[in-house]
């Protein structure tokens, strides 16, 4: 859960997940609504389900993952989306790889071929796939690995909500716990997902459906005022 608290340096903290675009556009009346709907219809069945395929990845994998991290990147319809993605994802290579060698311990081979592949530009890096990778090599199930990331949104998304002027500290507590059944759920789908899509190797059906998320992030990029990144 390290990597789920807002605390952890991975630069979640300047991310809205799409949510300061939605208030913007004066459609963020319920924010729990919203937090529960991105998560089932844009985080899980895009991030959510590359989490899983790369937690689930062995040491032959690493051309899976540098196609799965393309196709990931194509879902994310905006630049603002891309780049937090990435930004976010580079930074937890950068934050374990720093940990690690102070500790003395070695990465696995997946993480370092995959780091290798980021450094190079051969691949994007986006936060699914790193988070995948990094979870799994703490001994985490597919599962469990979506379940913390999903929870780290939550986390993201009440901590957004409140600095947004959307909520109080206790109903941002409420937010949170109010996703937890749904997370818990989501992760066990993530799983079988990624399982069929890494059987028939058809990552291009990797995806999400949420237009209006991405025209209010579409509006959020060039907006005059800004609080979060994405």
């Amino acid at each position: 859960m390290t990597y789920a608290d807002s605390a952890y340096p991975s630069g979640r903290y300047t991310l809205s997940h799409g949510l300061e675009g939605l208030v913007q556009a004066g459609r963020a009346d319920d924010v729990t609504t919203l937090l529960l709907d991105h998560l089932r219809y844009t985080a899980a069945p895009g991030d959510g389900v590359a989490t899983a395929a790369a937690a689930g990845a062995g040491y032959e994998d690493r051309d899976m993952l540098v196609t799965l991290d393309h196709e990931l990147s194509a879902t994310k319809v905006t630049g603002e989306l891309r780049r937090a993605s990435t930004r976010v994802g580079r930074q937890m290579l950068q934050v374990t790889a720093e940990v690690e060698t102070r500790l003395g311990t070695v990465q696995p081979e997946p993480l370092l071929s995959y780091a290798a592949a980021v450094a190079a530009k051969e691949t994007p890096g986006n936060q699914a796939v790193v988070a995948g990778l990094i979870h799994s090599s703490h001994n985490l199930t597919p599962a469990g690995a979506v379940a913390t990331e999903l929870t780290g949104l939550a986390v993201g998304w009440a901590g957004a909500a409140l600095r947004l002027r959307r909520c109080d500290h206790i109903d941002a507590q409420v937010m949170i716990t109010a996703a937890h059944p749904v997370i818990a759920e989501l992760a066990g789908e993530c799983a079988g997902v990624a399982r069929g899509l890494r059987a028939s190797g058809e990552w291009r059906l990797l995806g999400r459906a949420s237009p209006g998320s991405d025209l209010a992030s579409a509006a959020h990029e060039t907006a005059p005022a800004r609080l979060f990144m994405s």
